[in-house]
């Protein structure tokens, strides 16, 4: 931390303190309007993992389940090539008040076992050239089905589910960005549990900033959430970019 950051230190503490409000109380819409710079924001999360166990960990961590209203993906196939179903996707329910959007590549191996998923996000609905033929295909079908699995998940938390379907040596990438408002999104994913410390932090100049955010009990879990922040004059978050620290 450099000399003459006393304004960025206490921008961050209250960014900090606020999210651990939000957290408790699920009121990110609130701290979306406070922190972020509407409505040109955005916040990006990339992530890969490889391995069954590593997928797990990572879809426990990020996709919450037992609420009253679950949380369901929508798969609708458009196009099957090479052992690989593309679908676009529609996440709904659970505290979220509309429907997310995405594409998804899901690749199976010989032996009809999923041995890589490719997710990334879409502002809106998109607009895709569709086989009719690909939701009837016997590898659409597989698809479906696995989304159905994937649908019980939230619906009973048990992650062996994905023991069946995936090769243990399956890949896993998230490629997702959100604008506007649609940054109160990823924070849903955030157990009520988290609470967040303020740990190292750099000033790069003109607003970029490093920032590792400790956590604790995240569904049990503690960490490190890494943020590369763009932020205005006025303390708002323009631009944020998270990595998991590994």
């Amino acid at each position: 931390m450099e000399a003459g950051t006393m304004n960025l230190q206490q921008m961050l503490e209250g960014y900090t303190e606020d999210l651990n409000e939000a957290t408790r109380t699920r009121e990110f819409d609130v701290f979306v309007k406070k922190w972020f710079d509407l409505p040109g924001c955005s916040w990006t999360l990339n992530h890969e993992v490889t391995g069954i166990e590593a997928a797990k960990s990572f879809w426990t961590h990020f996709l919450p389940v037992g609420q009253p209203v679950p949380r369901e993906v929508l798969q609708f196939p458009y196009k099957v090539e090479n052992g690989r179903v593309y679908t676009w996707r529609q996440l709904q329910g659970g505290v979220a008040k509309k429907p997310s959007y995405g594409l998804q590549e899901t690749q199976f191996d010989e032996k009809t076992l999923i041995s890589q998923i490719v997710i990334s996000s879409t502002p809106e609905k998109p607009e895709v050239e569709e086989d009719p033929r690909a939701a009837t295909s016997r590898l659409g079908r597989i698809l479906l089905a696995f989304a159905d699995a994937f649908n019980d998940y939230f619906k009973e938390g048990d992650e062996s589910i994905f023991d069946e379907w995936c090769a243990p040596d399956v890949n896993m990438v998230l490629d997702t960005t959100v604008w506007g408002m649609g940054v109160v999104g990823p924070h849903h994913r955030i157990a009520q549990t988290a609470n967040f410390t303020l740990g190292d932090w750099q000033d790069l100049g003109d607003g970029h900033l490093k920032v590792r955010l400790d956590y604790t009990n995240w569904g049990g879990d503690d960490g490190s959430n890494l943020f590369d922040m763009t932020v205005t004059p006025e303390g708002k978050v323009r631009e944020l970019v998270a990595t998991l620290e590994d």
